[in-house]
């Protein structure tokens, strides 16, 4: 599949309980940790770029400035999978054949991998696999996406990309951050990873 053909979406309206702040905004490395995939994907040519965010959320205008289209999500406290199903919304109102989900909290997914997920798209829904578990990003051909309006609370799409096809990811690369242990361990320069590659 060509990359016209994909709505690329960004999912950050998540409480980020865990964290204790506004994750997206941390500091890493001199911008804020919930931009650097998006940033990563704005130069693809998709069919369209979003990126779900509640409402108000401080991290939404850095997306905007970076041409995504953001989608406002009041029910965020759902779970995860109230902006899938936004995500799908917004998507279905493009041309788009397939739709790219990244999470906002992986800020080391590389555009090298991003290309491979979507040239490999067919009919199958593609995960990217660390090795182990099958997670986003994760592609879906319009043909999967009402098994995505279907999700429900916070599991998102866990269920589907556990029979997805997988793709593997450069190591290291998706890695999430869910506290400030792990932001600080991704400043660490003993990581090897650019989170701007």
């Amino acid at each position: 599949m060509e990359a016209k053909q994909v709505a690329i979406v960004v999912l950050a309206a998540g409480h980020a309980r865990r964290f204790g702040a506004d994750k997206l905004m941390a500091d890493l490395d001199g911008a804020p940790l919930g931009i650097r995939a998006a940033r990563n994907l704005a130069g693809i040519d998709a069919a369209a770029h979003f990126a779900v965010c509640q409402p108000g959320a401080a991290i939404a205008p850095h997306y905007a400035e970076l041409g995504y289209n953001i989608v406002e999500n009041s029910n965020a406290n759902l779970g995860l999978s109230s902006s899938l199903h936004l995500a799908v919304g917004a998507a279905a109102k493009t041309k788009a054949q397939a739709l790219l989900i990244v999470l906002a909290d992986m800020p080391f997914i590389m555009p090298a991998h991003i290309d491979a997920l979507i040239a490999a798209c067919d009919h199958d829904i593609i995960a990217s696999t660390d090795g182990g578990q099958s997670m986003p990003p994760a592609i879906f051909p319009r043909s999967t996406w009402p098994s995505l309006l279907d999700t429900k609370g916070d599991a998102g799409a866990r269920i589907i990309l556990s029979k997805a096809r997988n793709l593997a990811a450069p190591l290291g690369s998706l890695r999430d951050i869910d506290t400030p242990d792990d932001l600080a361990a991704s400043k660490s320069p003993l990581l090897g990873l650019d989170p701007l590659s």
